[in-house]
């Protein structure tokens, strides 16, 4: 019988090998009332983001890798959100040990999960990776995510998650054309499902859509986190966005 690891969000850190990892860490409370971590990696631009986990493991024994998903995946499927494991035979990471890694496509659910269902934040799906040890007892996990947002937590049994309903990425791509078809009105239609994103950011975006001549902006902003920028990022001159010339629709799921 193969023994079981769960992802442990303490576990991770970000690989410093990447030069804008865009990650954050919280707490949040479950629909079960319980605080639970969630780790948030990658954004909607082309920032290469990784967070690893190393382990010693057992010889010549079976495992499986446990983790939920909310996100990693982006309407256009040009997205990157891989699991790995490398195996380190030599108790650290070489390019001969990266190159024998096991890889494993996330987007799109081009690597199955075992449970795809529709919470308020999006689609959460639960993998279970099974891989051997044979003679290698060093192991490095990693998770990579690229024009898309994962939010990864700790999972749970099955019969935690038996009251959501059932979905997939087709259901899921005929809702977001359903609803962006609905609102005949927008010019531009702007999906920030659970992203990260910063206030200047969103007054960027805005005043983009008035120099485009957009009449009109729809942005769905459900599950969004809209954060203060840092103190040392610089500000756009909010005097000039024009924002009185956009008329902008926030999108919440919970009220359709």
């Amino acid at each position: 019988m193969s023994k079981v690891i769960d992802f442990d969000p303490r576990d991770f850190k970000a690989d410093k090998s990447c030069e804008n990892n865009v990650i954050a860490k919280y707490f949040v409370t479950d629909k079960d009332g319980e605080n639970v971590i969630a780790y948030s990696i990658g954004n909607w631009n082309w920032d290469w983001t990784q967070i690893y986990c190393d382990k010693k493991l057992e010889k010549n024994t079976d495992y499986v890798f446990r983790f939920v998903i909310v996100g990693g995946y982006c309407n256009t499927c040009n997205e990157t959100s891989r699991f790995e494991i490398v195996p380190m035979p030599d108790g650290s990471l070489t390019d001969e040990a990266y190159e024998d890694r096991y890889t494993y496509d996330l987007a799109q659910n081009r690597y199955k999960p075992v449970l795809c269902k529709k919470t308020d934040e999006g689609m959460l799906r639960l993998f279970e990776i099974p891989f051997s040890t044979f003679d290698c007892e060093d192991f490095r996990f990693v998770f990579i995510a690229m024009h898309a947002v994962a939010t990864l937590y700790a999972p749970k049994e099955f019969s935690a998650y038996a009251e959501l309903e059932d979905t997939n990425f087709d259901r899921l791509r005929d809702e977001i054309n359903s609803k962006n078809s609905e609102d005949n009105s927008a010019n531009v239609v702007m999906d920030f499902t659970g992203a990260h994103v910063t206030r200047s950011t969103v007054t960027d975006l805005l005043t983009m859509a008035r120099f485009g001549k957009s009449e009109n902006v729809c942005i769905d902003f459900t599950g969004a986190i809209i954060e203060d920028d840092k103190p040392n990022d610089i500000q756009p001159d909010t005097e000039d966005t024009g924002s009185d010339d956009i008329a902008v629709e926030l999108v919440d799921a919970a009220d359709n």
